[in-house]
């Protein structure tokens, strides 16, 4: 008899419903079933409990038991290496059997999201660089990699930050000032008796500004068209943020107890009183003295950490976020990874110091693209015992440096360095590392550790 439906299931049902559920392991794909068994080790959950341990002064031994480290490690793993968000995290987890399994959460309760925010928050970069460190040494210990060759270059992981104007930035200083102050005033702490909300003024002085910059005329026009309406929001800026500042110091005086929102809300007030200074000054210097070219320009008020990074891209010609290092050996593996601030030619000493502490000797070949040249640079790696450097050279070239670099081998090491590329185009595509989800200066380097570890965990188990 063929029947529509099956119809209401049985006790019996339900308490055999395993009985015909294949293994979980089994169902979980190649990649993942590999990893199964490489984060089974202790060393990487104890960095993970020590890390959770410091959450508060008295974690370690009172409160609720918390989500075990083994379950936040391989919930994060899987969170990155399938690049979801946090959401997607839990609605995965709670519907699949396997990934259940996997995350040694079987029959318990998954984590929400919200657990999983604050938690990935408490792991902090310091540890994820030691996991990072453990993952590199697990690589080794397998042979995934034996640190034969050494590549290395830079790359720009951007900021979730819009496109940088002075009237956006004054905007979005009295916006959060605003907001903050009606807070405060509603809490029962005094506030300027001028203080008004001008989000509608600055609304309609950003409107003539953008009305102003559609005009077809020329530069010199626009730039004396716009001189007025940018006087008048620098001036409601300035005004916002000397109120925003007495409030700051008016609720010092008081030294009454506030609620924890309160507290929030002046500490942000504290922020936006210096940042909003910074941005009225840069705004008031090229709106008013025409200087354009000025040093530790702000960005955003939000990511304060941001830069301006021009690496001569003819898709990105100028690029908003931070400078990441990306040194990798053979196998896939990223042995470092790291935000920096200078100059890549100041960069290749340390990352073969790097390597050595990974893999206790110099690589044999060190390939890199020609920012990292120079004639010290070469030397230098030449003594920590590197034999072959693969760094075109800049500039006005020698015959004796053609002819060198016309070798068949400094040709197949500069082809083996463009791989690099590739590898950078994974870490930003698969992991993640194209933009930066997380917030302030750590959440980047949590983002660029996370796609490291991801991208060598990948790696391992696929070898």
């Amino acid at each position: 008899m063929i029947r529509k439906r099956a119809g209401q299931r049985s006790f019996s049902d339900a308490i055999l419903f395993g009985a015909h559920i294949p293994d979980p392991k089994t169902l979980l794909d190649p990649v993942l079933r590999q990893l199964d068994d490489v984060l089974d080790g202790d060393e990487l959950v104890d960095e993970v409990l020590e890390a959770l341990r410091k959450r508060h002064p008295l974690s370690r031994r009172r409160g609720r038991p918390g989500t075990p480290a083994e379950v936040v490690l391989r919930m994060l793993v899987l969170k990155h290496i399938r690049q979801w968000s946090f959401e997607e995290l839990e609605w995965e987890v709670t519907g699949n059997v396997a990934y259940r399994a996997f995350c040694r959460i079987d029959s318990g309760k998954v984590p929400d999201a919200k657990t999983m925010i604050r938690i990935n928050q408490a792991v902090d970069p310091d540890t994820l660089r030691r996991v990072f460190d453990h993952v590199v040494a697990t690589a080794r210990r397998r042979g995934v990699t034996r640190g034969r060759r050494m590549r290395v270059d830079t790359t720009v992981v951007e900021t979730t930050v819009r496109y940088p104007l002075d009237s956006g930035l004054c905007e979005d200083v009295t916006r959060v000032a605003c907001r903050e102050m009606e807070r405060v005033r509603a809490a029962g702490l005094p506030v300027p008796d001028t203080f008004r909300n001008v989000r509608r003024s600055v609304a309609r002085r950003r409107w003539e500004i953008d009305q102003i910059n559609r005009r077809p005329t020329s530069r010199e026009k626009k730039l004396r068209a716009l001189s007025r309406p940018y006087k008048r929001l620098l001036r409601i800026a300035r005004r916002v943020v000397r109120q925003a500042n007495e409030v700051v110091e008016s609720a010092r005086r008081l030294r009454r107890r506030v609620s924890g929102r309160v507290r929030r809300s002046l500490r942000v007030l504290e922020q936006v009183v210096v940042y909003g200074r910074r941005v009225v000054l840069q705004a008031r210097a090229r709106i008013v003295h025409g200087e354009t070219k000025l040093k530790g320009k702000l960005v955003s008020i939000f990511e304060p950490h941001t830069q301006i990074i021009r690496k001569g891209k003819k898709s990105k010609p100028t690029e908003f976020g931070r400078a990441v290092k990306v040194q990798e050996a053979e196998g896939g593996i990223v042995t470092d990874i790291a935000v920096v601030d200078v100059h890549d030619s100041a960069l290749l000493e340390s990352s073969i110091d790097v390597h050595k502490k990974h893999f206790g000797r110099a690589p044999h070949l060190v390939a890199a693209d020609r920012g990292f040249y120079s004639a010290d640079n070469v030397e230098r790696a030449t003594a920590q015992g590197v034999r072959r450097v693969v760094i075109p050279k800049t500039g006005g070239r020698s015959r004796a440096v053609r002819e060198r670099e016309r070798t068949r081998a400094f040709r197949r090491g500069r082809a083996w360095r463009a791989g690099g590329e590739a590898r950078i185009s994974r870490l930003k595509r698969t992991f993640g590392m194209g933009r930066c989800r997380y917030r302030g200066e750590a959440g980047l380097a949590r983002c660029t550790y996370w796609a490291g570890i991801a991208n060598n965990l990948v790696a391992i188990a696929r070898a």
